[in-house]
């Protein structure tokens, strides 16, 4: 135990404990990675209130444009003190954002471990000094990663290179509904992208227009990303990016629901 990484053992624990209740590491990987979503909640919440109560103010924020045109200055203190009289915090996902990165990177060490032990490149003593006493493991131990008739630790590309058919639904499913997913997110996250184009016009200023062109391809460049990365990924990786994208999308969209409830009445 004293190799145990205070970081990493949680995630090797949690991954190993529903494994063992349920026998499907498939089903073990979505049951940990929506445990964590709701774990972050608390954080995550604040994070997508102030973020809707930015895209309701865009109309405000779009006006201070046309005000203060080129006076940057001025426009810049305008834009704080409308946040300030509003109570928002434009700043306030900043936090939220680093942790769930933080947590990201800890499930793929976390999943890594657990993949490479799988295939015996990791030794047993470094899978056990990560876990609880109850929890270990010895030398015959041996994981189950099949999920719908694909193996998890491998990468899309294998996959594809190996051409196995009967393997091929999961990968495709993974890879085009993260990117799916992420361009929902990103499309529920940001200001209507006609109306930024339609301000950046009116101001005539080539940082705004820049601004709102950069928003404009985010919507699409992150989706695609999140499938050229994909590809490399393993398909255990890539089931909890899509839990987590798709919790994301179910999170921005309870929160909509909630901010335009008391407008309706």
């Amino acid at each position: 135990m004293n190799d145990m990484n205070l970081f990493l053992a949680p995630f090797v624990n949690a991954l190993f404990a529903v494994y063992y209740m349920i026998g499907n590491f498939g089903l073990a990987i979505i049951i940990v990675t929506v445990i964590i979503r709701l774990v972050l909640l608390p954080l995550v919440m604040p994070s997508l209130k102030s973020a809707q109560k930015i895209r309701e103010l865009q109309p405000k924020l779009n006006k201070l444009k046309e005000k203060f045109g080129k006076d940057k200055q001025a426009l810049a203190k305008a834009q704080m003190d409308l946040y300030k009289q509003e109570g928002v915090n434009p700043m306030s996902g900043c936090l939220p954002q680093i942790i769930q990165i933080a947590v990201l990177l800890l499930f793929f060490y976390a999943f890594n471990m657990v993949s490479l032990f799988s295939e015996g490149k990791v030794p047993l003593e470094k899978i056990n000094s990560n876990l609880i006493q109850s929890f270990r493991i010895d030398q015959n131990f041996k994981f189950d990663m099949s999920f719908f008739g694909s193996d998890l630790v491998q990468t899309p590309a294998k996959i594809f290179s190996q051409g196995m058919d009967s393997g091929l639904i999961l990968p495709l499913i993974l890879l085009i509904g993260s990117g799916f997913l992420q361009y929902l997110s990103a499309k529920l996250m940001m200001p209507a992208p006609k109306v930024s184009e339609s301000i950046a016009d009116a101001t005539k200023d080539k940082e705004d227009d820049m601004m709102a062109m950069m928003r404009t391809q985010s919507t699409y460049f992150m989706p695609l990303m999140t499938i050229f990365i994909g590809w490399s990924f393993s398909l255990g990786l890539l089931l909890y990016w899509f839990i987590t994208s798709g919790f994301m999308v179910v999170q921005q969209l309870v929160v909509d629901k909630i901010n335009k409830t008391p407008q309706s009445r």
